[in-house]
């Protein structure tokens, strides 16, 4: 891996845990152990370092969705996928990092929230192609169901209502996640379900 690319990877995940507004150019020299003249002649600034590391981010989660829609064995175990792929993403950032980006960084929430609405797209033919086989209900509208969802998780990061400090975001998206895909499920499809938490939980 070469230094830029290095520098991209540590960087997000500096941003990612510890918040935007909090670190400096020196910090993430330091912390990975270059000088900060050396950060500077890759990147012009830490916005344009933000921007980039952001990009990348949804590049990689484009290619890992990607993955699993080509590798799964059938719709059911798909979202499963995504489930914990959600679940893993979730655990690194955390809300000082969306508050950054919200309030410091509008044009890049924007860019974020932007991509969010294109993937609703490309779940779609996913679901359908679950009510073909008999694994997802016939009767609910998959992009309300959607955008509902997407919207649980943005209140999970960005609303202090939620009582994150009584209980882990992992028990919330949890509850999210699984809620949302029983409640589509057919009773075979439930099935499938039930197996593959049963699965996740020996792991």
């Amino acid at each position: 891996m070469g230094l830029r690319d290095r520098v991209i990877q540590e960087a997000t995940a500096l941003f990612f845990t510890k918040g935007i507004k909090s670190m400096t150019m020196s910090d993430i020299a330091n912390e990975l152990g270059i000088s900060k003249r050396t950060l500077y002649e890759i990147f012009r600034d830490k916005d344009e370092l933000l921007e980039i590391c952001i990009d990348c981010n949804i590049e990689r989660v484009d290619e890992e969705t990607r993955e699993l829609f080509s590798n799964s064995k059938d719709v059911i175990d798909t979202l499963m996928r995504i489930y914990a792929s959600h679940l893993r993403n979730v655990q690194i950032a955390n809300k000082s990092f969306i508050h950054d980006l919200k309030k410091y960084h509008t044009h890049i929430f924007k860019k974020i929230e932007n991509r969010q609405k294109e993937n609703i797209d490309s779940f779609l033919p996913l679901l359908e192609k679950g009510v073909a086989l008999g694994l997802i209900r016939d009767d609910v509208n998959f992009e309300v169901l959607i955008w509902l969802l997407k919207s649980q998780f943005k209140a999970l990061m960005e609303d202090d209502f939620i009582p994150t400090d009584k209980y882990s975001t992992n028990e919330f998206i949890r509850a999210i996640i699984l809620n949302f895909i029983r409640g589509i499920s057919t009773p075979l499809g439930g099935e499938k379900v039930n197996k593959i938490v049963l699965e996740l939980e020996k792991k």
